[in-house]
């Protein structure tokens, strides 16, 4: 008779804790509707048309999924046709804050002939464990924070072979993006060893004075007389060289 008590007594001591996790998961997702809604709401531009309440909370709903898991370094990207108060394409992009992201994603949309309805971009602080998953999500920044990158956009409809093409063309571009920001200081280094080894000095100085922020420079190489080539840096990179149609703006 003990036995089945100590045995009922734990099932129910079982149950009562996965209820409490569930009740507390439940919570926190609710909150995180909340704040990211908030920061959903504040980025709509003046002059732009503001969410409806129902619209706000679809909108929010779809980029915190795509927001749940980012592995470190890389974008976290979803495309998902829907019925609004129209059909159109949502898209969520999560990135680390960084430039160019906005208007090359812009120009990339635009290279498939689709126009853009409605594009709200929130920088929003987060933090994450080692493999990526959202653990707190925040209206204000904390020195535990980083800063993240959470773009919303709304775009006409498109049929499966226009969205298999634009999933690639945000992917190499969103990779265009990070290499060009990533190697940034690598590439104003190389340009600076070039101004230096040129012997005309107006050349040198007009070298400087493009490196000096007169110019963004999204990527650098050096090509050799028999075509080979080094210090390959941005958006030039070995790696991402043989992509042709990139697009960073």
């Amino acid at each position: 008779m003990n036995s089945r008590s100590g045995a009922s007594d734990a099932k129910a001591g079982k149950s009562k804790s996965r209820k409490n996790k569930t009740t507390t998961a439940q919570a926190e997702q609710a909150n995180w509707q909340r704040v990211m809604a908030r920061h959903m709401r504040d980025a709509v531009l003046p002059g732009d048309t503001p969410f409806k309440n129902t619209a706000l909370a679809a909108a929010t709903k779809f980029v915190l999924s795509a927001a749940e898991t980012r592995e470190p370094g890389r974008s976290s990207l979803a495309i998902k046709t829907e019925d609004i108060d129209r059909r159109c394409q949502r898209i969520a992009i999560i990135n680390d804050d960084m430039p160019f992201l906005v208007d090359s994603i812009a120009g990339a949309i635009a290279q498939q002939g689709m126009s853009i309805e409605r594009l709200v971009h929130p920088i929003v602080p987060v933090r994450r464990n080692a493999k990526g998953a959202l653990t707190n999500l925040n209206a204000k920044q904390t020195s535990d924070d980083t800063r993240e990158s959470m773009i919303y956009i709304e775009t006409e409809r498109a049929d499966e072979i226009q969205l298999s093409q634009l999933e690639k063309e945000l992917r190499i571009t969103l990779g265009d993006v990070r290499a060009a920001v990533e190697d940034w200081p690598k590439a104003r280094a190389a340009m600076h060893d070039d101004a230096d080894r040129i012997s005309n000095a107006e050349d040198a100085a007009l070298l400087h004075w493009f490196n000096d922020g007169m110019l963004t420079q999204l990527g650098h190489l050096t090509r050799k007389r028999d075509g080979s080539q080094i210090q390959c840096l941005g958006n030039l990179s070995q790696e991402l060289a043989p992509i042709a149609g990139r697009c960073i703006l």
